[in-house]
């Protein structure tokens, strides 16, 4: 692991240069201090700014490789539009003509279908303002179909109560940390390195999850759960804790407003079934709920997917109940949870909006209106998380705002090119809550734009530039004035300057809520409503023609779709691969590596196998999945890509549960 103190870089490594920016590597939610070298319009140089408080120094692979994305061949650099689905994009000339086509498109489908026709999806490569920017434009439109691949609306943190309970670096002074359902080890390496620092103290490192992955390779102990379940082991954890009594009962009594209605909650659970449920016995379940109430202080890290799902607080509250929220190297720390709450939708009134009042739909809920006509993503987020929920099928248009070849541009009827985090400035926030302003380094392309402008062009031709109206005087978007603005209508970062974040002092940082800069503490929560019992579905219903299940647990971050171009990012988790048991691929003959088929009664999906004891005999993880499957498991059949189905049904006879 790196040392704290700073890292001389070598005379002159980055002497040959016209200018050093000053900025925030923007590759993951982590915030690291970086500097850039810049000649002739081109980086030059990179390197960790070590008088920064969050990394000191320390930059991962990533936060290097990005400049190979800003001078891909493969990058788009031009408005383009197809007239069929499969065929060739045929480049504009500029913005204009393509804005001007996905105007009347929708203007159509809003006619005939009605507002609730459109749905955005926002994905991290299309930047802050992409998302925040689409959720006015909605708003404006009359839907309140906006997801983005953080799964909460950016609206609807309450304040505190989702953000992380102390910063990264307070993990060392960890007895024990738990992390569930996130491969911080990959996505997140710099934040990872404090869990390593804690660790070589003598914390233990307890990571959780469905899938084998590089964080379980470093931990201590190791706990296998179904995908998608890591709020309800928090659930389990806390039945027994609070059962067994001791300190446990005394902190509830000390740390919940209706402590008395909180416990009595949970009395009422049952763990009958938990080992259906999550994939776990119950014994091992005990040593892990022992193991966390002898260590203390405890930090728990959940991984994002986790909370656009049910019970995501239960973290908060087993960290308050215990005590380790407010001492240092306690709490809970939600991973990418590190935005405030934004008044996007403020102002964005008058007679021109049709908005609804009704809280969002699920994505599920919109897939069963079956009215959806056009959508427009960022990114690759119709693959990422709207292709399952069957989304791509018989859409008119689909509109494509990114910067690389990806599944959804593939699916596209039109593509707009964004520029990278390093070719715009604006607010970059960590995981931390640390709020931070991420200087430009270089310019981008010609016809490469930011978010904002992409809502700005597009609000302009239904009359709504009012709405809009950070504008430069060459009609791009004013990216200080819109975060200026932004940052008035939260009451956690209301007071904050911009010039403020421009001119921090080196090795400070500033922090929402902006009172006292600090973050949220311990407090006094009310009682959180626990289920009855933990039924959250059952295995796989398998027949005869699908002896296995197949899930989907993919390990996601924040580096947009220039990663799949770098050739060293294929030795760390091939996007194909799919988790086989080794006793299962056994009787199958298939070896780590092989290419197989997943049969479905949905249909087939390629994949290459990765032989891991993580997954049970039973179960086949992919990090694709099937659309329309989930994180809850179909019936499959697994195969070498020459051997036959039967042959394979035959040979999975002998398998045993």
């Amino acid at each position: 692991m790196l040392d704290h103190l700073p890292m001389t870089r070598s005379p002159g490594s980055h002497r040959d240069r016209e200018d050093q920016v000053t900025t925030v590597c923007q590759e993951c939610s982590v915030g690291c201090g970086l500097l850039a070298s810049v000649r002739g319009g081109r980086i030059v140089d990179i390197q960790g700014d070590e008088q920064h408080p969050i990394s000191r120094g320390r930059l991962c692979a990533r936060g290097t490789a990005f400049v190979q994305g800003l001078t891909l061949p493969e990058r788009l650099v031009r408005p383009a539009v197809r007239k069929k689905r499969g065929g060739d994009f045929q480049p504009l000339d500029d913005w204009k003509s393509g804005m001007d086509l996905l105007a009347e498109r929708l203007r159509q489908a809003r006619e005939k279908h009605g507002p609730d026709s459109l749905l955005i999806g926002c994905d991290l490569e299309g930047g802050l303002d992409f998302h925040l920017g689409a959720m006015r434009f909605a708003h404006l439109w009359g839907t309140s179909q906006v997801f983005g691949s953080l799964g909460q609306p950016l609206d609807s943190w309450a304040s505190g109560l989702d953000g992380p309970a102390a910063p990264c670096s307070d993990w060392v002074h960890s007895r024990c940390l738990l992390l569930v359902e996130t491969d911080l080890a990959a996505t997140h390496p710099v934040a990872f390195a404090w869990v390593q620092e804690a660790q070589r103290r003598g914390a233990q490192v307890v990571a959780a999850d469905a899938l084998f992955t590089a964080t379980l390779a470093k931990a201590d102990q190791t706990v296998r759960i179904k995908p998608g379940q890591g709020n309800l082991l928090g659930l389990a954890l806390t039945k027994i804790i609070l059962a067994e009594g001791g300190q446990s009962a005394q902190a509830v009594e000390a740390g919940f407003k209706d402590a008395a209605g909180w416990a009595a909650s949970f009395e009422q659970m049952s763990l009958e079934g938990v080992e259906v449920a999550l994939g776990i016995s119950l014994e091992e379940l005990q040593h892990l709920a022992r193991l966390l109430a002898r260590s203390g202080p405890v930090t728990v890290i959940t991984g994002r997917s986790l909370a656009n799902l049910q019970h995501h607080r239960i973290w908060r509250t087993l960290a308050t109940a215990m005590g380790w929220t407010g001492q240092r190297g306690g709490g809970w720390y939600p991973v990418e949870a590190g935005t405030p709450p934004f008044a996007v939708r403020a102002d964005a009134g008058g007679e021109k909006s049709k908005a609804k009042s009704e809280a969002s739909p699920t994505l599920a809920e919109v897939r069963a209106r079956g009215n959806l006509q056009a959508v427009i993503c960022s990114g690759n987020s119709l693959s990422e998380y709207l292709a399952p929920f069957g989304l791509a099928e018989d859409i008119g248009v689909v509109a494509h705002f990114g910067s690389f070849p990806n599944a959804t541009w593939e699916r596209a009827s039109m593509t707009f090119p964004a520029a990278l985090w390093a070719e715009r400035d604006g607010l970059a926030f960590s995981n931390d809550g640390a709020v931070q302003w991420g200087a430009k380094i270089v310019e981008p392309p010609a016809e490469c734009r930011s978010g904002l402008d992409f809502w700005m062009e597009l609000a302009r031709r239904f009359g709504w530039e009012a709405h809009f109206p950070w504008a430069t005087e060459d009609g791009r978007g004013d990216r200080a004035a819109f975060y200026g603005w932004l940052m008035a209508q939260s009451s956690c970062t209301a007071g904050l300057q911009l010039n403020q974040l421009q001119s921090v002092q080196p090795g400070s940082q500033i922090f929402w809520p902006a009172i006292e800069g600090a973050l949220p503490g311990a407090g006094k929560f009310a009682p959180h409503a626990a289920p009855v019992a933990l039924a959250s579905g059952s295995q796989a219903a398998v027949t005869a023609d699908y002896p296995l299940a197949l899930q989907m647990a993919r390990s996601s971050c924040r580096s947009g779709d220039a990663s799949r171009f770098w050739p060293w990012t294929e030795s760390l988790a091939r996007e194909d691969a799919v988790q086989i048991n080794p006793e299962t691929a056994l009787l199958l003959g298939i070896e780590n590596g092989d290419e197989v088929v997943i049969d479905t009664p949905q249909g087939a999906l390629p994949a290459r196998a990765n032989l891991s004891r993580v997954v049970p005999r039973w179960l086949v993880a992919s990090y694709k999945g099937m659309n329309g499957d989930g994180v809850n498991g179909v019936p499959a059949l697994v195969h070498k890509i020459d051997q036959l189905p039967d042959e394979a049904r035959t040979l999975l006879k002998n398998l045993t549960p």
